[in-house]
């Protein structure tokens, strides 16, 4: 893509756009706020120490360079940002409104690493402009980010300093020969070695991008503030100048031999575990279930199940079986989001509290055409979090939903921004996978923290990874970590309670367990063969997760009636305020046909150990109910037993068709939670 980089003068914004360029994009122009009084503003956005520089970078880059004057005035500092007339962010919009109508360019370069007050604004004015934010600095260990801006050659003077640790005898030194002491200082007062907390602002007076390097020839100090523990003091440059580099060099002669990586290079890397790419590492997968070939042109019996909604007293609503009823998919993902806003006038809720929604559709050909539709329903800020799958609908119904939705209870006097925290990061970065525009990665309620479901993309390219299913297993769950891990840093994948493992092949199940069970904690996970999966992908996980998992008790019980196998896979909390379950049916006798009497049985089982300890009628229970096509299950059987439930019991539920689950034995899976209510 063709990309004006937004400039600060820094290292950040400078070695953002040399990530940029090792993703394969152009950069086309430069662009900068400008503070309006050309002095130091205290801007939340914005850094204007060093501007001074900033139109020598552009000559040194031999790029246009767009600028406009900023006062640097902050009016919405919410976490959400709504446009306000005379706020600093306005001005970027101005800006690159201005530079769009001038020359073609489809991305922006930012160089934030951790804030979300900026990356939440430049996302904002990126998406009113349809335009791509290019993050690459996101969420990045900062001491790995700084060896590595050093090593690639960008020459960065420290020009301020505000923090515990560094002195005005700092201003002037070369990031490269304060490396030492910004990691000592890190060790013993925990400053942030990249100076995103402030601590410190960068001018780059030279980098690989330059064809000339910046001289600073006269320069003064202003004290801000001459604090003995923690001084305050920046550079002003009288004079700069600049100097061509020679030999003259294009730009890849410049960059070769750098340790400059490419979004791939990104997934390879060393930070929280091994990732290691196998090149066809399928080679063993053909053998696995080998004996077992699936005809994936099965489809559902034409069953139309009925919305089912429940409501607890905690402020959690949860909704199953959402289908419309039109052949023509548009018509019927219509008509299903119709029915989701009908149930939830029901309890006074609105689809923003709406925290996740699964979406099984009959052909994945119809994704952007639905999706446009899911886009006009949740067209808000920090959306749901979300998990498409395809799944062997019936024509006549190609649409099936299902939400879980919270809204702080009238009886609760706590602070409801407290409560619910999103993280719908928009910007393309080496972190985990965009999500543009209709979902976020994870809504956390309290302690419950909903992810959305995630394939194999390589986040800075946004394609999916080589090497078959276990390297898409592999970044799936690298992918899963590193959100939770945003939501707060002391989570893990060993936080997640339950989840579903969808994959597009019997023969990936085993792959899947064995990298999933080598990393988690007890969850309860089904596995299910699906017809189709978002990008082609041969993998997804949809989980959620709990800050005390680790308080969580498990249990594992079973029974045998008519030769059927009921298993029960069981975790619930000390408080026994929610419990999750999965229910597995299977019979040796592939053609064995489940009566009225085995699902029954299998259902009152599930309720009861979903309710044992919390027995009263005040909780509420959602089920997911997926059933092979394959097998002989009469759907008649199973609605008529459910909807006989739901007359005791505060239930909601979802019939989901699917090609196989776990081994082929099994003919149905219940996933199951409770919540109190």
């Amino acid at each position: 893509m063709k990309v004006v980089a937004l400039v600060s003068g820094g290292k950040d914004s400078t070695f953002n756009m040399m990530q940029c360029i090792a993703a394969g994009h152009q950069i086309v122009a430069l662009a900068n706020l400008v503070p309006h009084s050309k002095t130091e503003i205290d801007s939340f956005m914005y850094q204007s120490v060093g501007h001074e520089a900033i139109d020598l970078i552009a000559s040194a880059m031999d790029l246009p360079l767009y600028k406009r004057d900023t006062l640097g005035i902050s009016n919405e500092r919410g976490k959400i940002y709504e446009p306000s007339e005379s706020d600093e962010v306005e001005d970027l919009y101005l800006l690159l409104k201005q530079i769009r109508n001038e020359i073609i360019f489809e991305a922006v370069s930012v160089g934030a690493i951790l804030s979300d007050y900026q990356r939440v604004r430049v996302e904002n004015v990126c998406i009113r402009l349809s335009l791509v934010p290019l993050c690459y600095l996101w969420q990045r260990n900062q001491i790995e980010l700084l060896d590595e801006i050093i090593k690639c050659e960008v020459d960065a003077k420290i020009i301020k300093v505000a923090t515990l640790g560094l002195e005005i005898k700092h201003l002037g030194r070369s990031l490269s020969s304060l490396q030492p002491h910004l990691l000592a200082m890190h060790e013993k007062y925990g400053i942030n070695v990249c100076g995103e907390g402030g601590e410190y602002e960068t001018l780059t007076l030279d980098c690989p991008l330059f064809k000339s390097r910046i001289l600073i020839e006269n320069s003064e100090i202003v004290m801000h503030s001459d604090n003995p523990i923690a001084p305050v003091g920046y550079l002003i440059f009288k004079k700069l100048s600049l100097e061509i580099k020679l030999p003259a060099l294009d730009l890849q002669s410049r960059l070769e031999g750098l340790p400059l990586k490419d979004s791939n290079g990104y997934v390879t890397d060393h930070e929280e575990e091994a990732f290691q790419y196998i090149e066809n590492d399928t080679e063993d997968e053909s053998t696995v279930n080998s004996d077992y070939v699936v005809n994936y042109n099965y489809t559902s019996d034409g069953i139309i199940q009925e919305a089912s909604s429940v409501g607890s007293r905690e402020g959690w609503i949860l909704v199953g079986g959402i289908q419309g009823t039109s052949r023509n998919a548009a018509e019927s993902m219509t008509e299903a989001m119709s029915i989701l806003q009908l149930e939830l006038l029901k309890y006074n809720h609105t689809v923003k509290d709406v925290c996740s929604v699964t979406m099984y559709i009959g052909d994945m050909a119809e994704y952007a055409a639905l999706n446009k539709l899911y886009v006009d329903t949740f067209s808000f800020a920090n959306p749901p979090t979300r998990a498409c799958v395809q799944v062997p609908l019936n024509a006549d119904n190609p649409v099936r939903l299902e939400a879980i939705l919270w809204k702080e209870p009238s009886t609760n006097t706590g602070d409801k921004n407290d409560e619910r925290q999103t993280i719908h990061v928009q910007s393309r970065s080496h972190w985990a996978p965009a999500n543009i525009g209709p979902y976020s990665q994870s809504i956390r309620v309290k302690n419950i923290i909903h992810l959305a479901g995630q394939i194999g993309l390589v986040p800075g390219s946004m394609e999916m990874v080589k090497g078959g299913i276990k390297s898409e297993c592999r970044l799936v769950l690298r992918h899963l970590k590193r959100v939770l891990m945003a939501v707060d840093p002391k989570f893990s994948l060993r936080n997640v309670v339950q989840g579903i493992c969808y994959v597009t092949d019997v023969s990936y199940i085993a792959p899947c367990r064995k990298i999933w069970e080598e990393r988690t904690n007890n969850a309860i996970v089904d596995y299910v063969v699906v017809t189709g999966l978002p990008r082609n992908a041969t993998v997804e996980w949809h989980v959620w997760a709990h800050k005390y998992n680790n308080l969580f008790d498990y249990e594992e019980r079973g029974k045998f009636v008519d030769n059927f196998s009921i298993s029960i896979y069981r975790r619930w909390n000390h408080e026994n305020n929610i419990s999750t379950i999965l229910c597995r049916i299977s019979h040796p006798d592939e053609d064995a046909i489940i009566k009225l009497s085995i699902f029954k049985e299998a259902i009152d089982y599930t309720i009861q150990k979903l309710q044992q300890g919390y027995e009263s009628d005040t909780s509420v229970i959602n089920l997911k109910i997926f059933y092979s096509v394959t097998k002989n299950i009469d759907l008649k059987v199973i609605l008529e037993c459910i909807e006989n439930t739901k007359k005791h019991i505060s239930l909601s539920y979802t019939l989901v068709p699917v090609i196989s689950l776990k081994n082929k034995q099994i003919f149905l899976s219940i996933c199951g939670i409770r919540m109190l209510n």
